[in-house]
């Protein structure tokens, strides 16, 4: 009998394997196995292998073992395969009837270098009154996806593309996704345009949905539209005549963005690490991601579309989804205001909060030596967003109306309220809708689910590449933050990789030390030397363990 000792730790007993369901395993390899029989009073859990993933737990194995920690589908089915391969390649003629012709607009998609698959497209217009004209094009993956299809009944499955260092697990096929539904440039696509007008103060006057025809003029990337915007040499001139519609757009982002501060939406800004992998899938560097003019500018046209499409829904009184962010949990809150005032800071109380207190407060703490752990705290107050079938606002937005209408090829929300503008467009052709509200209620809380098992597969991943990266760099020294203060020691966070491990008491210098909860600190009995949450450290790498997902860390020198 062998025995598999599951990774997920809230699985406490090892898993054993009878004679001749092992798949000939050997002892050390990673395998997928499931549980045949629960345990009982008499014996642990006992299971068969499934899959061999392979000799020892290293990088290129850390997406596949997601993958199945999950139950994250992997294949198509053979009818889903069938209507994938039965997808037209090209718009035909006919699917022009009944579309605005808007292939003479000069939209443009702006997105990362690695993206294939362009849910988006987009073009604005300064208007002589002042204010601009903004077309945002959404692909009409509802055309490609009907109701109750086998494309539509796997798409409902998943919920959404789950997104990995170097490694998608698609929604859709990749015929769809990649193909047909990808706004690419210089071909007829089809999509369902929402127009807006944008006054000078940026408010939306007015706007309207149509399906429609486009012809993307460029693919353009968020580091090519950022040096031309920063005036790089040469980037403005290899934009050629696209330049003055990237202008145009940027002169609507600084309106939308203006706007955006005055109603005291809230703004994490931090950079983000991104992992670059070699071919055999491998942590080879790390890199921070930066968002800039160009990453915020499609983000605010994209937020103008998805406030219309929540509007427009609320008012068609038509069964549909809306993505709901509320204000932070009340007992999260008083422990948020606990945590300030260790940093002689303050936010209102809970009932009088709004989005602007938390957004003067960010701006107060940006050039602290604390910011970094400040904003992340913050953070971690906020509430999950989740979907529902009733509009209640978007507190971190600072919106009294939202939702998901700009990625159809990736989430299936968005995919479901282009099928309730559809309806909604048909005005007195209506005929019967698919959704009821309580079927809607039902998909609000399946997608939300679906999002909650992508974040942790993501999360999941990449704090094992944060192990593998940090493996290479034992014995290296950093400078970091503490970001946390217990017990048993503290977490502190590296400023130049941001990633975080744990100094445990044993690697402080050798003390007697007492933890104060309330005062978040550790303090030596002797020495009275005290660590507190914001301060900062010296550390030096001891280990990392891709199969705990821990790195630990030693003091080498006291607060910086």
């Amino acid at each position: 009998i062998a025995t598999v000792v599951p990774d997920d730790k809230r699985l406490h007993q090892p898993v054993l394997i009878a004679a001749g369901q092992d798949m000939g395993a050997g002892e050390g390899q990673i395998v997928v196995a499931e549980i045949t029989d629960p345990p009982d009073a008499t014996h642990g859990p006992i299971g068969r292998v499934v899959e061999l993933l392979g000799e020892k737990l290293n990088a290129s194995l850390i997406v596949r073992m997601a993958i199945a920690a999950h139950d994250l589908p992997q294949h198509w089915s053979a009818d889903v395969a069938a209507a994938a391969a039965a997808t037209e390649l090209q718009v035909d003629a006919a699917e022009h009837v009944g579309r605005a012709d808007l292939r003479a607009l000069p939209f443009v998609t702006i997105d990362g270098e690695d993206a294939r698959d362009f849910d988006d497209a987009v073009h604005a217009a300064p208007l002589r009154e002042g204010g601009f004209r903004l077309w945002v094009a959404i692909a009409d993956v509802a055309h490609y996806v009907p109701i109750g299809s086998a494309l539509d009944r796997e798409a409902e499955a998943r919920g959404t593309s789950v997104y990995f260092p170097g490694f998608v697990v698609p929604m859709l096929p990749e015929v769809l996704s990649n193909g047909i539904c990808s706004l690419k440039p210089e071909v007829e696509r089809l999509a369902l345009v929402c127009e807006m007008r944008v006054d000078a103060d940026g408010s939306v006057g007015r706007a309207r949905f149509e399906h429609a025809i486009i012809r993307s003029h460029a693919r353009l990337t968020y580091t090519q539209v950022w040096q031309a915007l920063s005036d790089a040499t040469g980037a403005r001139r290899a934009l050629g005549a696209l330049w003055p519609a990237i202008a145009d757009l940027h002169a609507l982002y600084r309106v939308l963005a203006q706007a955006r501060g005055a109603r005291g939406a809230i703004e994490f800004d931090s950079p983000e690490m991104q992992f670059r992998l070699d071919a055999r899938g491998e942590v080879r560097a790390l890199g921070a991601y930066e968002r800039n003019d160009a990453h915020r500018l499609i983000e605010e046209c994209m937020i103008a579309a998805n406030v219309q499409a929540a509007r427009f829904l609320e008012r068609q009184r038509v069964p549909a989804l809306y993505r709901v962010h509320d204000k932070p949990p009340a007992e999260k809150y008083a422990d948020l205001l606990e945590f300030l005032r260790e940093f002689k800071l303050r936010l209102p109380t809970w009932d009088a909060v709004t989005p602007k207190d938390f957004a003067h407060l960010l701006l107060r703490v940006r050039e602290r030596p604390e910011a970094l752990l400040l904003q992340s705290v913050l953070l971690r107050s906020q509430s999950l967003a989740v979907y529902k079938a009733a509009n209640a606002g978007h507190f971190g937005l600072a919106l009294d109306a939202y939702t998901h209408f700009t990625s159809p090829i990736r989430r299936y929300p968005d995919l479901l309220v282009h099928r309730a503008i559809g309806h909604a467009l048909k005005q007195g052709q209506r005929g019967e809708y698919a959704y009821s509200t309580e079927t809607m209620t039902t998909l609000a809380q399946h997608c939300s689910r679906r999002e909650r098992v992508a974040d942790e597969a993501e999360r999941e991943v990449d704090e094992r590449y944060q192990c593998a990266f940090m493996e290479r760099h034992v014995g290296a020294r950093y400078a970091g933050v503490i970001t946390g203060v217990t017990s048993f020691g503290l977490f502190v966070e590296m400023i130049e990789t941001r990633i975080s491990g744990l100094v445990h008491v044993t690697q402080l210098p050798a003390d007697f030390y007492h933890f104060e909860a309330q005062r978040r600190l550790l303090q030596g009995e002797r020495s009275k030397r005290s660590y507190r949450l914001g301060d900062r450290v010296q550390v030096q790498v001891l280990r990392a363990s891709l199969e705990d997902r821990k790195i630990d860390l030693r003091l080498v020198e006291g607060r910086d």
